[in-house]
This record gives C-alpha cells, structure tokens and sequence, in this order.
C-alpha cells in the first residue's frame, strides 16, 4: 500500500472515530490538541489502526497523535511485517 493510500484510509478512519469533516485531517493534524481526542478515543483509535493496517499498537508518546507520525508508523510497519 503506497504512503497516500495509507494517509487516505487513516484519515477516513481518523475522521469517521471522532465525528469530523475529512478536511479537518491533515498531515499536521494533532488528535488531541486539534480534534480533542481524549485517551479512550486514543486507545480506540490504535486498536482500529491495528486491526485494518494489521500492525502492532503504537506506543502512547504525545507525538504519536500526530497524523503524520500515525502514517509513517503505520507505513514502517506494514512493510516491516510482508517482509
């Protein structure tokens, strides 16, 4: 699954979760100081990106809310697990 792919699938998801508009979500986007994810939203969120994506929980550091740094955990770790 190519980078944009990853982004557009998160970012429907991220969206969807927390009942925004998908133009709220971006690449600089902070789940918890833009959209005010709380951590049970949080902790939702990474058990969904595990399940679809089939990738292990990210750990729960600050800038791990950061759509940007979901995408690439999420990129990082799926190639990690085809190979």
């Amino acid at each position: 699954m190519k980078y944009n792919d990853i982004y557009q699938k998160a970012r429907q998801i991220i969206a969807d979760y927390l009942r925004v508009e998908e133009n709220e979500v971006n690449l600089e986007t902070d789940l918890v100081e833009d959209l005010c994810a709380d951590s049970i939203a949080l902790v939702e969120l990474g058990f969904k990106f595990s399940e679809v994506f089939s990738v292990p929980m990210m750990d729960a550091q600050p800038e791990s809310f950061i759509v940007k740094n979901i995408v690439d955990f999420l990129e990082c770790n799926m190639n990690t697990v085809k190979k």
